[in-house]
């Protein structure tokens, strides 16, 4: 029989689905279910009545536990833990108490601080090397899935930089403020599609700020393989504040393209290439057309940012340090 994963986190996009078939892959079962809701109205009860959202929500995570008991599981992995209560993550132990428990965090503890969790997990791990060293657990950087290895890299390009993300902070919008009047200016062709909240859109307005590319939707995957296909490069600028990779860098190196990015630390890894990644300090994008006009002539092991890999990490038996 198969070893078997009760599997809780955010169903982000099409990630979940990826990431269970990759456990398939290397011989593991697993059952998914979502820690929260990530609907309209979810999110509106959480933001205007966070008291009896709360309560719901520990009611429909106490169901789950429950539920589970009648399946033996090998490993319990969280992707994010915050939302679920103490109370219930020891009656989860209880339920469980063969399996081992795997916390992944994709966000940093300036962001959700994981820590009190740590004596509910036998191992911890985080995209944040910084947070790794901050709080003794296991540093795994993220990943990237099947359909960003296998893109046509034949296409023709017809931009030089492409921006997909949510705008979640004021920096964000300002380094692309910047970056938009730099390619102007240079005649860099891009293309950006930024998803905004109305609470953003209002702030960018009473601001007088505008750039094209601003939404309320969010692009389909499709989309972004378009983009990819069609680029040169991609920026890349954190929403938070965080030492970790974002995800968009690491599927932009798995599908060859070049990449602009604040994370100036990236000149000191392994895969650094200086024909696959610049590094900008200070937003001189001075570099940027010159890096952009050479080929990418270097050899990069991209397959170890695989999803393969990364569940391969996850279970493996280690030691939190916490």
């Amino acid at each position: 029989m198969r070893p078997r994963i009760l599997f809780i986190g955010i169903d982000f996009y099409a990630y979940i689905t990826e990431i269970r078939a990759a456990f398939d892959r290397i011989g593991y079962d697993s059952d998914f279910h979502p820690i929260e809701s990530t609907d309209f109205w979810s999110k509106t009860a959480k933001k205007f009545a966070p008291g009896p959202y709360q309560k719901r929500l520990n009611a429909y995570h106490a169901r789950l536990i429950e539920q589970s008991a009648a399946t033996r599981y090998d490993m319990v992995l969280f992707i994010q833990v915050h939302h679920m209560s103490h109370a219930n993550m020891a009656r989860l132990r209880e339920v469980q108490p063969q399996a081992r428990f795997v916390l992944y965090n994709w966000d940093s503890l300036t962001t959700h601080d994981y820590r009190p969790y740590a004596p509910f997990f036998d191992s911890i791990f985080t995209f944040d090397p910084d947070d790794a060293r901050t709080a003794g657990v296991t540093y795994l950087p993220l990943f990237a899935i099947p359909p960003f290895y296998k893109v046509d890299r034949s296409r023709p390009k017809d931009l030089d930089l492409y921006f997909v993300g949510a705008i979640g902070s004021l920096a964000r919008f300002e380094a692309l403020e910047k970056l938009h009047a730099f390619c102007e200016k240079e005649g860099l062709r891009t293309h950006f599609h930024l998803k905004c909240s109305p609470a953003v859109k209002l702030m960018l307005k009473r601001k007088g700020k505008s750039l094209p590319g601003i939404t309320g939707e969010s692009m389909p995957f499709e989309g972004i393989i378009d983009l990819i296909e069609r680029s040169r490069g991609t920026f890349d600028f954190a929403n938070h504040a965080q030492s970790g990779y974002t995800m968009r860098l690491i599927e932009n190196m798995a599908a060859g393209v070049k990449v602009v990015t604040e994370k100036t630390r990236i000149e000191t890894e392994d895969f650094y290439r200086d024909d696959r990644f610049l590094a900008i300090r200070d937003h001189d994008l001075s570099a940027v057309p010159e890096f952009l006009s050479k080929p990418i002539t270097s050899q990069l092991d991209v397959e170890q940012f695989s999803v393969d890999n990364w569940v391969r990490q996850l279970v493996q038996p280690q030691e939190t340090g916490a």
